[in-house]
């Protein structure tokens, strides 16, 4: 880190980073099962014991330094690892606490509370200001913003010399004091600042593990599905930087009180670029390689100290290595080697492939009993009945530039009813799909749900009306297991926000003991039950399409939108989900199936609407749709003969 006393560490310089871009595939979060509370009381021992084996204060200061930079690096870890929010400007948030805290405490004489929440408040404040517009854009705006930003702050606090003391720094900052114990030397700011690590570092493994954690998770691996699940894409993503930009606030406070001396270049550019060094070397996502990599980062440099003339070569070497050789990082790398060589330990040659743990075994659908009429929503009524419409369509138009992909359609859906849509490729299916779940904007006409006005809500708004929906290439989250997966559809029936999962209160406690006994219970009717641990990847294609199709039903959807469910499954595979979704519809369900197996839209479907060129051309029984003349152009062409091949 380039932040410290009057050069206390002299040989600290910049380090060389990933560009910005893409962050990679994060590791899974860790969870504060009883193995992680175990390391963590470990860890506390040895930070406690610490102090009385080094041999002198400067090793402390040292300690203090990785402290600091491993408390920034906590936070940016959320956003990086968790979220997948590159930023490069958190050097300015880790600046903004200090100046802010140092100007109100020492220039103002604020009491040090008053000064912290100051800080804290402004700098929350400032990185709420710059989340909000640039979150909402794809690509690498983040990460632009953010090194503008940092660029900005730099020449801000260089230019606001009367109150930062420009170029030439800031001094005679107060020490520290907690409840009138003044903290003034290298060994109690130890304790103080290892102990706010070990309390923060608790609760982010805490928040990590949570309904909160597996949202980040889900906007990280595949924000489309996520807003899909009910997650508030946007709104998470600006909560996360703003935490994280608190934790680099609240480090740069310490620092500046501890040091009690700050200039310009210690908050500049790369520090920002350093920081996000740790969190790549570490392990993007994983906590404890976060603070495996601060610490390394950190004393590097100083290690390296003998061979001054060589020690940039020799940085730039290891870190480039780092990356090349784990370029997940070194705890997960390190964690994986583990498990593959206890794997192998444990391993026989009588060991038969069918018995290894995560094989898919073959499934088979759950028998699920209609529910009778008062027990369905108002709007349901008895089982495989016709109702009033939960969805109705009207004029619906959606025009990509000159190209026309949704002509005025018109359709409804009602409770207990099965619509299917068919067309030829192109027709415009799946876009129709798409604006109805909020994913796409209609150019014109109305849609309503239960009555409700869809146009212009948020796909996450939508899925709490009661609209679920699966796509046509299955989409899970390849870095939750097949519970957390299920879990993330029960998103909307959480109420624990950051705080709560953060610290674990105890209504937050109750909710997820609640939310994951239903997910085992609904793991267990629909087939799945003992692949709760293993990953998405172990299941066939037909678990991952039933897992996708019961973490839609989490939400409690009364229309659920399925988009070629049956799309690369063998015959038996086909008609046992097909079994299934049939018995979805008579539970009540309305369904809008996009298939191409006709034989399946011709057994199951109650309703067939045809779309071509964007247009609706037919709606009707399937025995009519199948003999229509304009249907029969559309997939066999112009005059041939007969009817549509529904039927093998």
């Amino acid at each position: 880190m380039n932040a410290q006393r009057p050069d206390p560490l002299p040989h600290q310089g910049p380090a060389p980073g990933p560009s910005p871009g893409e962050a990679p595939a994060p590791n899974p979060p860790p969870r504060l099962r009883p193995q992680s509370r175990h390391a963590l009381a470990v860890l506390a021992l040895i930070l406690l014991a610490l102090p009385y084996a080094l041999g002198n204060d400067y090793l402390l200061l040292l300690f203090n330094i990785i402290a600091l930079n491993a408390l920034v690096v906590l936070g940016l870890n959320l956003l990086i690892g968790c979220a997948g929010q590159i930023s490069l400007g958190h050097a300015a948030f880790y600046g903004l606490g200090a100046y802010l805290g140092a100007i109100a405490g020492s220039t103002w004489g604020w009491p040090l509370p008053a000064a912290l929440l100051f800080a804290l408040m402004l700098t929350g404040l400032i990185g709420w200001l710059l989340a909000v517009p640039t979150l909402r854009l794809e690509g690498h705006y983040l990460v632009m913003a953010t090194l503008g930003f940092n660029i900005i702050v730099t020449i801000a606090i260089n230019q606001l010399e009367p109150f930062t003391g420009g170029p030439s720094g800031l001094a005679g900052i107060a020490p520290l004091q907690a409840g009138g114990f003044l903290i003034d030397s290298d060994r109690r700011f130890y304790f103080f600042i290892w102990g706010l690590f070990l309390v923060l570092f608790a609760a982010t493994l805490n928040l990590t593990d949570s309904r909160v954690g597996r949202a980040l998770q889900a906007i990280h691996d595949n924000e489309l599905a996520a807003g899909a699940m009910g997650v508030a894409c946007h709104r998470y993503k600006v909560r996360v930087f703003v935490l994280s930009t608190l934790y680099a606030a609240l480090a740069g406070f310490c620092y500046a009180h501890y040091v009690s001396f700050i200039s310009p270049k210690t908050f500049d550019i790369f520090y920002s670029v350093q920081v996000v060094t740790m969190v790549v070397i570490g392990g993007m996502g994983n906590l404890w390689g976060g603070l495996v990599g601060a610490a390394l980062i950190t004393a590097l440099p100083e290690l390296l100290h003998r061979f001054e003339d060589l020690h940039v070569l020799i940085y730039g070497l290891i870190l480039t290595g780092a990356l090349v050789f784990v370029p997940r990082g070194l705890v997960p790398s390190g964690l994986a080697l583990l498990r593959r060589l206890r794997d192998a330990a444990a391993a026989t040659p009588a060991t038969d492939a069918a018995d290894a743990p995560g094989v898919a075994a073959a499934w088979a659908p759950p028998a699920i009993e209609p529910a009778p009429a008062a027990a369905l929503p108002d709007s349901l009524g008895s089982p495989g009945t016709v109702l009033e419409p939960l969805l109705t369509i009207h004029n619906l138009s959606k025009h990509f530039g000159g190209l026309q992909a949704i002509h005025q359609v018109s359709m409804t859906v009602a409770s207990g009813e099965m619509v299917a849509l068919i067309g030829p490729n192109g027709a415009g299916k799946t876009t129709l799909l798409n604006i109805i779940s909020g994913l796409i904007e209609p150019s014109a006409g109305r849609l309503r749900f239960r009555g409700t006005r869809l146009e212009g809500l948020r796909p996450h708004a939508i899925a709490a009306l009661g609209i679920g929906r699966t796509f046509q290439a299955v989409q899970h989250f390849r870095h939750l297991n097949v519970l957390g997966n299920l879990l993330l559809g029960y998103h909307t029936r959480g109420r624990a926000g950051f705080l709560g999962c953060a610290w674990r209160s105890p209504a937050a406690r109750r909710e997820a003991r609640r939310i994951a006994a239903q997910a085992r219970a609904e793991l267990r009717r629909v087939g799945l039950e003992g692949t709760a641990e293993h990953s998405v990847d172990q299941l066939s294609l037909v678990q991952q399409k039933v897992l996708e199709i019961a973490r839609t039903l989490a939400l409690e959807p009364a229309l659920l939108l399925l988009d070629e469910p049956v799309a690369g499954l063998n015959p038996r595979e086909s008609e046992q989900l097909m079994e299934w979704i049939g018995q979805l519809r008579a539970a009540g369900l309305g369904i809008v199936l996009v298939e191409h197996d006709m034989n399946m839209v011709m057994r199951y479907a109650d309703r067939v609407v045809v779309l071509q060129h964007g247009a609706k051309i037919a709606d009707g029984p399937p025995r009519l749709i199948q003999r229509d003349p304009k249907v029969i152009a559309a997939y066999l062409g112009t005059g041939a003969p007969g009817e549509v091949p529904l039927e093998p």
